[in-house]
C-alpha cells in the first residue's frame, strides 16, 4: 500500500509538472510567433512593455521588483495558483498578478498601458502579467508569464487561459527594455538595424504621427513583433556561426565611392544555415573591416560584391567582389558609427572593372557600446569617429548644475584594462566641462571629446568624478 502511494505521489507530480509546462519566449522572433488576439490581446504588449521596464535587471541578469505587490502596486495583487497552472511554489516565494485595470491602484500604470492611443490596442482587461518572486524584502523575481483570462463564453469563470499563457525569459525581457520610452539613448533607425527590421523611414513617420514621438520607440516595438511579421520582405536574421572565417588576401582594388539607391532585396533559405552573415568590426589602425558568411555559392557564380556604406546613404563606400562562401575584407575606410556592409549582385566588365547592380541584403549599423550611469541624470558612452576613441556624455536637460556637479570631473583614454587611472597621455584625456556640444538625443544633450588614440579591442574610457576617484568605465570589444 505504501509503494503504491509513492508511485501515486510521483505520477500526481509529474502531471503537474506537464500540465505547468508553457511555451518559453526567448526573443522578438519568438514574440512575433504568438498569434495576437486570437490568444493573448494586443494590450498585453503594452503591459509586457511596462513590466519590462519597471523591474530592475542587474548585470548578472537577476531581475527585481521596483515596487511592492504585497501593498498592491500597479493594482497587482497575490495570485493563489489554486487550480495549478504554473509550477508549484517553492519555500519563500509567492506568485502575483498584475494588469487588472479595475483595480484602485491600477492608475499608477502609466497612461500608454491605461489609454492607448491606438484603439486596436486597448483590449478588454484580460491580458495579464503573472511573476513568481521571493518573499523577503529584496523581491528577486524568478519567473514572469504572459497570459489572459478565459472568454466569457468558454464560461470558465476568472480563471487565467493555460493554453494562452507563455513563459518570458530574462533575454526577452532585456531586448524589450531596449525599446525604453524613457531615458533611450538610441534613435530609431538603430533599433530597427539592432533587431533586424524592415521599417523604413516613411514607416518611421507614421509610428510618430501614431504614437508620438514620446512613444515612438513603443510603436516601433509594436511594428516589429505585430506588422512586419505578416510583410513578404522580412529582413533576415544574423546567425553567427561559432567557425571563424576564413583570411581573404585583399587585392590592389582601391576603395571607391559607391552611390546606391535605397532599395533592399532580402534573401529567403529554407533553412536557418543558409542565413547570410553580415557584419562590421574594428579591424588594424582603426580602420573597418567587412566580416561575410554563408554566401551561397549560386550567388557567387552570378557574382556578389561585400559593399560598405555609410549613414543616409552618404557615399564613402569601399566594395570587393567575393569569390568564397565566408571572409574577411579589411577596408581602409576609418571606423565610425552608422557603417553598415551591404551585399550587392556585381559582375565584370571590361579591364577587370567591377559594376556593381541592386542590393541583396544587408547587415545591420555598426553601433557603439551602450552608454552607462554615471550619475541619476548622466550617462556615459564610448564611441568611435573616423577610427579614434572618443567619448560622450548624455546630459538630461533638467540636470542643469552639472557643470557645477562635474567641474573636477574628467574623462581618460587607456589602451587596456591594465593601464592604471594615472596612466595617461596628455592628448588622452579631457575636462568633461570642456566637451563640445553635440546633437540632443530626445531629453538629452549631448557632450563630446574625440581623443587621439586609435581605436581597437580593449580601449577603455573611463569616468573620473574628481582626483583618481574613478565612477565608470567601458571597454571596447
Amino acid at each position: 500500500m505504501q509503494k503504491s502511494r509513492v508511485i501515486i505521489s510521483c505520477l500526481l507530480a509529474l502531471v503537474l509538472s506537464c500540465d505547468s509546462t508553457h511555451q518559453k519566449l526567448k526573443s522578438l522572433n519568438d514574440l512575433k510567433d504568438i498569434d495576437f488576439e486570437r490568444s493573448v490581446p494586443k494590450h498585453g504588449l503594452l503591459l509586457l512593455h511596462w513590466f519590462a521596464n519597471v523591474i530592475n535587471i542587474d548585470n548578472n541578469n537577476v531581475l527585481r521588483l521596483t515596487f511592492d505587490p504585497n501593498t498592491e502596486d500597479f493594482g497587482s495583487h497575490h495570485y493563489g495558483n489554486y487550480e495549478n497552472m504554473l509550477d508549484p511554489l517553492p519555500r519563500g516565494y509567492r506568485y502575483f498578478t498584475v494588469g487588472n485595470l479595475y483595480e484602485e491602484t491600477s492608475n499608477e500604470l502609466p497612461e500608454y498601458v491605461l489609454h492607448p492611443p491606438v484603439r486596436e490596442y486597448e483590449g478588454n482587461n484580460m491580458d495579464r502579467i503573472l511573476f513568481r518572486v521571493t518573499n523577503s524584502g529584496v523581491h528577486i523575481i524568478d519567473q514572469v508569464y504572459l497570459t489572459q483570462h478565459y472568454r466569457q463564453h468558454e464560461q470558465q469563470g476568472t480563471r487565467y487561459n493555460p493554453d494562452h499563457t507563455y513563459r518570458i525569459s530574462n533575454s526577452l525581457l532585456q531586448q524589450i527594455r531596449t525599446f525604453s520610452v524613457e531615458n533611450n539613448h538610441m534613435s530609431l533607425r538603430q533599433l530597427r538595424d539592432r533587431f533586424h527590421s524592415n521599417a523604413d523611414d516613411s514607416q518611421f513617420r507614421d509610428i510618430r504621427n501614431t504614437w508620438g514621438k514620446s512613444l515612438a520607440c513603443l510603436g516601433l516595438l509594436l511594428f516589429i513583433v505585430i506588422q512586419e511579421k505578416h510583410s513578404k520582405n522580412k529582413p533576415i536574421k544574423n546567425t553567427p556561426e561559432k567557425r571563424h572565417p576564413s583570411t581573404v588576401r585583399r587585392t590592389t582594388q582601391p576603395d571607391y565611392v559607391v552611390n546606391m539607391p535605397d532599395e533592399r532585396y532580402t534573401l529567403f533559405y529554407p533553412n536557418q544555415s543558409d542565413q547570410v552573415h553580415l557584419e562590421i568590426t574594428t579591424g588594424g589602425n582603426g580602420k573597418a573591416t567587412i566580416v561575410w558568411r554563408n554566401v551561397s555559392r549560386h550567388k557567387i557564380t552570378e557574382g556578389a560584391a561585400v559593399v560598405l556604406f555609410q549613414r543616409d546613404q552618404e557615399a564613402s563606400s569601399a566594395y570587393k567582389l567575393i569569390m568564397t562562401s565566408e571572409g574577411i575584407y579589411n577596408t581602409s575606410v576609418p571606423l565610425t558609427e552608422g557603417l553598415q556592409v551591404r551585399l550587392h549582385k556585381a559582375r565584370r566588365t571590361c579591364f577587370f572593372w567591377t559594376k556593381l547592380e541592386e542590393e541583396i541584403c544587408r547587415g545591420p549599423e555598426f553601433q557603439s557600446p551602450d552608454p552607462v550611469s554615471i550619475a541619476d541624470n548622466a550617462f556615459l558612452q564610448l564611441f568611435v569617429r573616423d577610427g579614434k576613441a572618443c567619448a560622450r556624455l548624455f546630459v538630461k536637460r533638467s540636470f542643469r548644475q552639472w557643470k557645477s556637479e562635474f567641474k573636477q570631473s574628467w574623462v581618460g583614454f587607456y589602451t587596456s584594462a591594465d593601464r592604471c587611472t594615472e596612466d595617461y597621455e596628455w592628448w588622452q584625456w579631457q575636462w568633461v566641462t570642456k566637451f563640445q556640444q553635440g546633437p540632443d538625443v530626445g531629453d538629452y544633450n549631448t557632450l563630446e571629446y574625440c581623443s587621439g588614440l586609435t581605436i581597437a579591442p580593449g580601449v577603455q574610457t573611463r569616468f573620473i568624478l574628481k582626483d583618481y576617484q574613478e565612477t565608470a568605465r567601458i571597454t571596447w570589444q
